[in-house]
């Protein structure tokens, strides 16, 4: 673990140094490479949106996500994970934790020679994602290793690599090559146990007309015209027994039946890429996608987990797919704080509140018995509301406030948990909640824990 360490200290020092020392080198005709560019590319490493370096066989990375030798996973966070892992399995939920490789981890044999100017070293990229999963393990979450097999795997019969050559997203084969692997592991699991697979087989469909952002910029750099973004597409097809047909057979099997919800980033989310569907197809359960384009790392999770749905119909298994390069650690523990208090679901009954005006409630928390690990969970009773901002009062009325706001993107479930932490017990004597929409007989505030039996 320490050479690992010691390794990324290495190589972002050398990095920073090596970027300096070649300053305008890196201003090449030909793409910023060390030979033509197949496709008459420009100072591709100098677009101010995105700058990509190209490789072999036509493929193109992002300098900064894909060549990229550190990964903010840090102690803390892989505690955070771990919390949430318990916290689901208290209540029937096994969390699967997919950390997704960058190109350049998987296709190593394609990243050009030049990428080492920037501090690329393919042994140590493959070191640092097995550390992630390794630690993960260790610390009792079922993180699952799918670069490896995706490197083994990474090409199929019709050429398509795992990755599209001119977008950063994987294709149908490189999802389905990860799906197989999380398939193995979740079949592997004790809570697979009883679960009567159903049968989904991959029918190949006309693949839809797929933008790329990437691919478009690109393409505004580049003389000839770079790869499209396409490839073989397949739709995961639910296969009914002739017996269910009849009538005479559960086609969920004589047990419960068990779900999947996906959690994931645009990589879960993209029709041509199916990555869902080859999920059912090699676990054998149905699937829930909820994953979100653009939602970034806690986008989805935090739609998902907070939303009234979880709370009265939990999962039996809860995959969640995020890019290694997505920082778990960029927002403090806010995030974490309502993750593992929405998995715990341990709440009081609602505490006794009243309107304060249209859109507010306000609690008397005088006599209340908090610590910092609690949390207050602001409900407005519907999907109505996208902020809620809370106003605590100390009792030495020192008043302090703090919002929490669902984006655009971002599903809004208008269940808001806020953490107590940096509030020393007793400090507290009152809360007023505003939202941006209305409250009724509905609204409620309630305090919810963020540690199960053996922690607290």
């Amino acid at each position: 673990m320490t050479r690992v360490r010691q390794t990324r200290i290495l190589a972002s020092t050398a990095l920073a140094a090596i970027i300096m020392a070649i300053g305008n080198q890196a201003r090449a005709e030909t793409g910023g490479g060390d030979t033509p560019s197949s496709y008459g590319c420009n100072s591709l490493e100098e677009i101010a949106e995105l700058q990509m370096i190209e490789g072999k066989d036509g493929m193109f990375f992002r300098i900064l996500a894909d060549m990229r030798l550190q990964h903010a996973f840090t102690d803390q966070t892989v505690d955070n994970l771990a919390a949430m892992a318990k916290a689901l399995e208290k209540n029937g939920t096994t969390l699967i934790y997919v950390p997704l490789p960058t190109k350049s981890q998987v296709l190593p044999e394609l990243v050009p020679a030049r990428a080492s100017l920037y501090g690329f070293d393919a042994g140590i990229a493959t070191e640092i994602y097995d550390d992630v999963v390794r630690r993960l393990n260790d610390k009792g979450v079922a993180a699952v290793d799918i670069a490896t097999p995706m490197r083994q795997n990474n090409r199929n019969s019709f050429g398509e690599h795992s990755f599209f050559q001119a977008d950063f997203h994987w294709t149908a084969h490189g999802a389905d090559v990860a799906a197989k692997a999380i398939g193995d592991r979740v079949k592997a699991l004790p809570a697979y146990e009883g679960i009567e697979a159903v049968r989904f087989d991959m029918k190949e469909v006309p693949p839809p007309e797929e933008f790329s952002s990437m691919r478009e910029l690109l393409q505004k750099h580049c003389v000839n015209h770079v790869p499209t973004v396409t490839a073989h597409t397949y739709e995961a097809v639910r296969v009914e027994d002739e017996a269910a047909g009849s009538g005479s057979m559960d086609i969920f099997g004589s047990g419960d039946a068990a779900t999947i919800a996906l959690i994931g980033t645009s990589y879960s989310d993209k029709p041509i890429s199916n990555f869902a569907g080859y999920l059912e197809h090699w676990t054998g359960i149905p699937l829930d996608n909820y994953s979100i384009s653009g939602g970034n790392q806690f986008g989805s999770i935090l739609s998902y987990i907070t939303s009234r749905e979880f709370q009265e119909q939990r999962p039996r298994f809860l995959i969640w797919e995020n890019p290694i390069y997505n920082n778990l650690g960029q927002y403090g523990d806010a995030p974490w704080a309502e993750i593992v208090a929405a998995s715990l679901g341990e709440c009081s009954p609602a505490v006794p509140s009243t309107a304060s005006g249209e859109n507010a409630v306000e609690a008397d928390l005088s006599t209340a018995k908090l610590s910092t690990d609690d949390v207050i969970l602001a409900d407005i009773g519907s999907d109505s509301s996208r902020k809620a901002t809370f106003m605590l009062t100390g009792t030495d009325g020192t008043v302090r406030t703090r919002s929490i706001e669902r984006g655009d993107r971002l599903r809004s479930t208008g269940r808001y948990f806020f953490s107590l932490g940096g509030f020393p017990a007793g400090s507290l004597d009152k809360v007023e909640v505003t939202f941006d929409a209305p409250v009724d007989d509905t609204t409620t505030l309630s305090i919810c824990k963020t540690k199960t039996g053996e922690q607290s």
